[in-house]
Formats: structure tokens, sequence, C-alpha cells
């Protein structure tokens, strides 16, 4: 087995935003747009994120007519995947960060993805994120529609 696999884990993890959204995925599937209200980042850079978690093998999307839902993998090709998962479930659950999103998360839920795309991918209270047309390949799959 090559150093790869280890590697794109390792990668993943490193950046602090993808162990949020893993964080947040620990809870079940989302929509993309509920990822972004609840990250509050741009669609673009949570877009890059997710291509590089479904890269290492941590996430998979399934697209349902206009949306695209986000889950935790680690069954895939990448035998770290899983491992690290695993590991995540009990690291950070003290966070205040990571409190902080699993209550954006429950809101993000009960609101459901309709109503946060239509507020402009945001929960109450929180700045909006344009939702900008496809141009194709990745940031098309960071949008519905």
């Amino acid at each position: 087995m090559s150093l790869r696999p280890y590697e794109d884990v390792m990668k993943a993890v490193a950046d602090p935003t993808r162990v949020r959204i893993l964080k947040i995925l620990e809870g079940g599937e989302l929509c993309v747009c509920q990822i972004i209200a609840v990250i509050a980042l741009g669609q673009s850079t949570i877009s890059k994120h997710l291509f590089l978690l479904r890269s290492a093998g941590l996430i998979k999307d399934r697209r349902d007519k206009k949306w695209v839902h986000y889950s935790l993998d680690g069954k895939g090709g990448n035998p770290y995947a899983g491992t690290m998962l695993r590991n995540l479930r009990k690291w950070l659950n003290d966070d205040p960060l990571v409190r902080k999103d699993r209550e954006r998360t429950t809101l993000a839920r009960n609101l459901g993805p309709v109503a946060i795309c239509e507020g402009g991918m945001a929960l109450p209270g929180g700045k909006t994120v344009r939702c900008r047309p496809a141009s194709g390949g990745e940031a098309s799959a960071a949008r519905p529609g």
C-alpha cells in the first residue's frame, strides 16, 4: 500500500474548516446549502473543502434532483478514512466552536434545505451567502439546481 491514501486523509483533517464539516456530518446527512449556512463561509470555499474531503474518502455525496447531500463515508477505497472518522468522533466534542456548529446544525436540520436556500443560504441572524449560477465543475455541486 502506498503512502498516498494516508497523506490524503491527514491533509484533509489538517484544516479546521474541514474538521468542522466532518463534525457536523457526524449527526447525519446534510444538504450542501445547510453546510454552507452552518459554517458560514462562501459557496466556493465550502465546495473546495467538500471536494477534498470526498477525494480523501471521508465523505460521500448523494444527488436528489436539485439537491446535493453529504454524509460521512469511511468505507470507500481509502483504508485510513474509516479509522480517522472513528477517532474524530471521540475528539473535539467539548470544543466551543464544535458545540456552536452542532447547535446551528440542529437549526439547519429543522429549517430544511429549501428554507435555507430561499433565505440566501443563511440561518436566521446569520450572514447571507450569495448563490451564484453554476459555472460547471465542482462549484456546481455546491448549490442546489
